[in-house]
């Protein structure tokens, strides 16, 4: 393993507290860090949990990514459904060898088992983690009739810490495979990506980059000076600027709407049914006056004149109209349309709960729903920051990704649907029910949780709790 590549596996190891592991198990959770980073653009996960387990063959790690949300079980996907009333789906499928090449043979055992995933040879599989995997490719499946969109991508990454040159044998055995895998009629696409050292490199990188877009943004004005925020623009945007915001370069949606209070809703929503019939009508030039439009809170924002670069954004209303405008992106002429955006910037985090109280209680919100942007959770965070800094110090991430480009190790971050669940599993006696997300988990348990009658001391504990359990899971003492 080259120097460069070898050090960024030992920081992630140490991050993680991967000590006692084999090499082996070592790089194969490194490699589906990283690939699960690109494919949906967050931190906030646990690699584990997309193990296959070091018994199974062929596969080293399974991504189902549904509506655009990691899933770990069925129930995941289920409320997915139920909330969305649609599927769409990648599969991620991952090998990772740490020899210094591409093999034709460990490339066609890929496929090869991958066929079988999706094959009637399922019990081939005999672990724990790939009857999961099964269960829920299977439930997926027999409810295509929710794939609406689209069928469901299929994603091969086969990386080792070579090159890959495109030898001809090699590039052989990809293109008869990928034919065989698209003959099965599940995939509405297959992909194969070979990631040798270079490409391995690039997407550790990208886990600490801190989410930015460059934008052209001429029709605007600046909001008058307000105390807190060191800059505020509003005015109209061309679906072709506005797309940089939402999209990463391979075209998939980034996750900057998760402090968006509202979950998306499906296009049977009375609001996003009206923004589908506006642009499906052709009504392009009257969008931006029948939209409330896009309110984007950045960290900062550099550039000059129309030129701009936000960085550390995320979009805090207008979850329903980004949505509706991804999945209408082909439309004639929609690169021309423009929406309404506001962009403020401040690196005050009780603003921007204001920003995002104040936008999203102008929409029908009920107080569940707002749970999330209560004063709650600021006070959370700051309570996990002023306990001492040794070796239990634990931080909140009251913010997706908020301390994605920082040092603190990853294994001391304390997402917010972490500590839903381990909280609910400690203190509320049921761990039956903290399999889902955080908006559906937040309305479940309604004032169970971060209510402001509770202590903070037991979101804490029961998160020390779990990071001392993981702590001992991965260095494997009894």
């Amino acid at each position: 393993m080259d120097t460069i590549t070898n050090s960024f596996l030992k920081e992630f190891v140490e991050s993680k507290n991967y000590t006692t592991q084999i090499e082996s198990e070592k790089f194969e959770l490194f490699i589906n860090y990283c690939i699960i980073n690109k494919e949906w653009d967050s931190v906030s996960f646990d690699e584990k949990e997309i193990s296959t387990g070091p018994k199974t063959q062929g596969i080293d790690g399974i991504g189902i990514i549904v509506n655009n949300k990691l899933c770990n079980s069925v129930k995941e996907i289920e409320q997915l459904i139920e909330l969305n009333g649609e599927l769409t789906v990648n599969f991620v499928l991952i090998q990772a060898k740490t020899s210094p090449k591409f093999e034709g043979k460990s490339i066609e055992n890929l496929f090869r088992w991958t066929k079988i995933y999706f094959g009637d040879s399922e019990e081939s599989f005999k672990t724990d983690e790939m009857k999961n995997f099964i269960e829920m490719k299977n439930f997926i499946y027999h409810n295509s009739k929710f794939m609406k969109l689209r069928s469901p991508i299929c994603s091969l990454y086969f990386c080792t810490t070579g090159r890959w040159v495109a030898d001809e044998n090699l590039t052989e055995i990809v293109s008869s495979n990928l034919k065989e895998l698209e003959d099965l009629g599940l995939f509405g696409k297959v992909n194969f990506n070979p990631c040798g050292s270079k490409e391995i490199q690039k997407l550790y990188r990208k886990t600490k980059d801190p989410v930015e877009a460059s934008i052209v943004f001429e029709r605007k004005v600046t909001i008058p000076t307000i105390p807190e925020i060191k800059v505020a623009y509003s005015g109209l945007i061309p679906f072709s600027e506005f797309k940089k915001i939402i999209l990463d370069d391979s075209g998939k949606m980034k996750s900057v709407f998760n402090d968006n209070i509202r979950d998306y809703l499906d296009n049977g929503n009375l609001v996003n049914a009206d923004i589908a019939d506006t642009i499906k009508k052709g009504a392009l030039d009257a969008f931006c006056i029948l939209n409330n439009g896009v309110t984007v809170v950045a960290d900062e924002i550099t550039g000059a004149g129309d030129n701009l670069t936000i960085k550390n954004y995320q979009v805090v209303n207008g979850c329903q109209t980004s949505n509706v405008l991804y999945e209408n992106r082909n439309i004639k002429d929609i690169e021309n349309m423009h929406i309404p955006l506001k962009i403020i910037v401040t690196d005050k985090s009780e603003i921007k709960s204001q920003i995002t109280r104040a936008t999203n209680n102008q929409t029908a919100v009920n107080a569940v729903e707002l749970e999330a942007l209560t004063d709650f959770q600021q006070d959370l965070e700051s309570y996990y920051e002023s306990l001492d800094n040794n070796k239990y110090k634990l931080y909140y991430e009251r913010r997706t990704n908020q301390f994605k480009s920082s040092q603190i190790p990853m294994n001391r971050i304390v997402s917010k649907e972490r500590q839903i669940k381990v909280f609910s599993a400690m203190f509320l006696n049921k761990p039956h029910i903290v399999a889902g997300y955080y908006g559906k988990l937040t309305k479940d348990l309604g004032e169970d949780i971060f209510s402001k009658e509770h202590d903070f001391l037991p979101y804490y504990t029961s998160a020390l709790s779990y990071f001392m359990f993981e702590g001992f899971y991965n260095q494997k003492k009894n």
